[in-house]
């Protein structure tokens, strides 16, 4: 069960909250696509989306080698509002920056149910 202090606990670093931003928006995402749009290495991604895995706020679904992740499906409504509240923030500048650099990943991951090309995830 999420609660308000997990999620306030998760919601207390730019990072953790650059990255909710992105899943709420984009719905699931590959971590490659998470570093390559807030522009860091994949381990720290990789250890903030633990974080909020942990505290119940994400889940993850594994394809081959890599990991995707959304929003936990099971995230009650008031959190998801938080979440979308962050985008009206003195801050937003940010989201809308990681969401252009997103949209600019060349080779973005393919999904399975999405014809075959290239892909940054193999």
């Amino acid at each position: 069960m999420v609660t308000e202090d997990d999620v306030f606990a998760v919601l207390g670093n730019p990072i953790r909250r650059r990255l909710l931003v992105l899943l709420l928006t984009f719905g699931e995402l590959c971590v490659c696509e998470l570093f390559y749009a807030v522009d860091l290495p994949q381990t720290t991604v990789s250890r903030h989306l633990a974080v909020a895995r942990e505290a119940q706020l994400v889940e993850t679904r594994r394809q081959g080698t890599w990991m995707y992740y959304r929003l936990h499906r099971d995230l009650p409504p008031w959190v998801s509002r938080v979440i979308a509240a962050l985008k009206l923030a003195p801050s937003q500048h940010t989201f809308s920056a990681d969401e252009h650099r997103l949209a600019a990943m060349p080779n973005r991951p393919i999904r399975d149910d999405e014809p075959r090309g290239p892909s940054c995830c193999g």
